[in-house]
C-alpha cells in the first residue's frame, strides 16, 4: 500500500533518481541573447510571460496580443508595449529585475505559427 507522501519528490537525489541529467539541446538553448531562431520564434508569438525574481519575492507578468506585438530590436533587447490598464504589473516586474538581474521570457506560440 502506498504511503501519502510517496508520490513527492522532495530532495535531489530523489529528482536524479527518476529523471536523467539535462544534456544536448536542452542546455545549449539557455543563451544570454536572442539569437535568429529565436526570433524567429518571438515574432510568431501571441504571448508572451516575464518572470522576476528579486528582494520583494517573484513576479510574473503575461502579455498577449497579435503576433508580433514583442519586438526584437537586437540580440539583448525586446520591446514590449505598454498598454493600458497593465502598468503597475510590468512595473514590479521590471523593478524586480532592475533590482536582482534575475528575469526570464515565456514565449508561446503555435505550431502553425512558429518558426
Amino acid at each position: 500500500m502506498l504511503q501519502k507522501d510517496d508520490h513527492r519528490i522532495a530532495t535531489m537525489e530523489a529528482l536524479e533518481a527518476l529523471y536523467d541529467k539535462p544534456y544536448g539541446p536542452s542546455i545549449v538553448k539557455e543563451i544570454d541573447h536572442v539569437n535568429a531562431d529565436y526570433r524567429k520564434f518571438i515574432e510568431a508569438s501571441p504571448f508572451c510571460a516575464l518572470a522576476t525574481a528579486g528582494p520583494g519575492g517573484l513576479d510574473c507578468s503575461p502579455r498577449g496580443d497579435a503576433p508580433g506585438f514583442v519586438r526584437v530590436k537586437d540580440e539583448k533587447t525586446l520591446l514590449i508595449p505598454d498598454r493600458r490598464g497593465t502598468t503597475a504589473s510590468i512595473r514590479s516586474a521590471i523593478s524586480s529585475a532592475i533590482r536582482a538581474w534575475r528575469s526570464c521570457f515565456l514565449f508561446l506560440a503555435s505550431a502553425k505559427r512558429s518558426a
